[in-house]
């Protein structure tokens, strides 16, 4: 297993038993979902993962106006500027995430610069996961991605991540 891999279960491994099961189920519906909403120009797309008391993982687009609140598009942003969008959508639910790819600021203002020189936004080489509990547990992932080179180009993972969560289930 490759050192992401590793890491993943190092810190799937540090959690409580009930919230690693909680964060395994929300990265799996996480690591399903991105390849099929990623694009070339809009990148991993951000998605909220609520994990509701019946367990059923909900996945939603997220509404760039409730990420404004919270998040101040223009300065440097880091994994600590979506912590209150997500503690609020946390809300009574036993766990909550946010998805986004690494390559988040490129899609904002960051892309400006680039398409006036001619260049597409850079790609997301990984697909991060903040994931929120209701026990006060936070962790980010992070999925390192490559692009399958065919006639259309997809995202796909590193590592075979389903290998990783089946592996971090049975700690």
């Amino acid at each position: 297993m490759a050192t992401g891999g590793e890491a993943i279960l190092a810190e799937l491994g540090s959690l409580p038993a009930h919230v690693r099961a909680d964060c395994i189920q929300v990265l799996d519906a996480a690591v399903r979902t991105a390849p099929r909403t990623w694009t070339r120009r809009r990148g991993v797309r951000l998605q909220w993962i609520t994990l509701r008391d019946g367990g059923d993982a909900v996945v939603a687009q997220v509404d760039s106006g409730e990420l404004s609140e919270h998040v101040d598009w223009d300065g440097p942003r880091s994994a600590r500027s979506f912590a209150g969008a997500l503690r609020e959508k946390l809300g009574t639910h036993r766990c909550a995430a946010l998805v986004y790819g690494n390559a988040v600021d490129s899609r904002t203002w960051g892309w400006v610069l680039p398409l006036l020189l001619g260049q597409l936004p850079r790609l997301d080489t990984a697909v991060m996961v903040d994931v929120a509990h209701r026990t006060g547990a936070r962790s980010t992932f992070s999925f390192p991605v490559g692009y399958r080179r065919s006639p259309v180009r997809r995202l796909r993972f590193e590592e075979d991540v389903h290998a990783i969560l089946r592996c971090a289930g049975n700690m």
